[in-house]
């Protein structure tokens, strides 16, 4: 294997995109289906064909994880292109099955060659994650130290998100514990997070623009001070607000990498366009 000695690997809904490849991460995609029709994630429906497909089809899209098999694909392809060991890095547990399927992948393989970690998370904030494992196996870590590292890293992980509607949390009928705002569709913007591995809300304001200035509000109260951050804007097709949120953090935080990414089916579903997001590792 000429690159690391260590794979790293990740589900789509990491929403990384072009930079899974620039940083050398596996992605393993995940299913999304339209009623009868199904298509793998980022592999035959990009993120456009995706919101078009959301606006416009009468079925509300169903995301499903990746299968055991396709997990054990591709671990069996890093390990025979030589990698020593592999951290394969995903979505929540307690809002995906992916995890249990990426266990049950790994243990076709070779479990002990090969970590799972339960990121806690959604989105870029698992992305960022998945980066730190790239990047630390190829400064010439083990798999062991790798994964120990992201592991404690989880805990760190920060995820704030607004969105201009929840039409679309409501029709996708995953509401759980966020129950209380849809009685008020119309007039509630919320801003959201993921704590103990779950979406909750944070606060609640009325209007869009208000609740991306207390988004910037929030992450730049939670940053104070700190130095070396790393960081993601995400966002479902609104690339323009994506900049300008990453231009505000950038004059404000001490950061040293935001990655803007754009927001895939798994989180899409839910979010519908228009969503931004700020995540970030403390």
């Amino acid at each position: 294997m000429s690159g690391p000695r260590v794979g790293v690997v990740t589900d789509s809904s990491a929403d990384l995109g072009p930079i899974a490849a620039a940083e050398g991460i596996e992605v393993v995609p995940l299913t999304v289906r339209f009623g009868g029709e199904e298509y793998l994630d980022g592999v035959d429906l990009t993120d456009g064909q995706f919101y078009q497909k959301l606006a416009t089809s009468t079925s509300t899209p169903v995301t499903a994880q990746p299968s055991p098999a396709a997990f054990a694909a591709t671990y069996r392809r890093l390990m025979d292109a030589g990698a020593e060991g592999i951290v394969s890095i995903h979505i929540s547990s307690s809002l995906s099955g992916t995890v249990n399927a990426a266990r049950l992948g790994a243990a076709e393989v070779d479990p002990d060659r090969i970590a799972i970690i339960d990121s806690r998370t959604a989105t870029a904030a698992m992305g960022l994650l998945a980066i730190d494992a790239a990047r630390r196996a190829r400064s010439g870590e083990s798999r062991q130290s790798i994964a120990e590292a992201i592991a404690a890293e989880v805990p760190k992980v920060e995820l704030y998100a607004t969105i201009p509607s929840l039409t679309y949390l409501a029709r996708g009928g995953r509401i759980g514990n966020l129950a209380g705002l849809v009685g008020n569709v119309l007039k509630i913007v919320p801003i959201l997070t993921v704590q103990d591995g779950v979406v909750k809300e944070f606060a609640k304001v009325r209007t869009f623009a208000r609740a991306v200035d207390q988004l910037m509000e929030i992450v730049t109260a939670r940053l104070r001070g700190a130095a070396g951050v790393r960081m993601a804007v995400i966002h479902s097709m609104a690339p323009e607000l994506a900049k300008s949120v990453s231009e505000r953090l950038s004059a404000a935080v001490h950061a040293t990498d935001i990655f803007v990414c754009g927001v895939g089916p798994t989180v899409g579903t839910h979010a519908g366009p228009g969503a931004v997001g700020v995540c970030f590792i403390v």
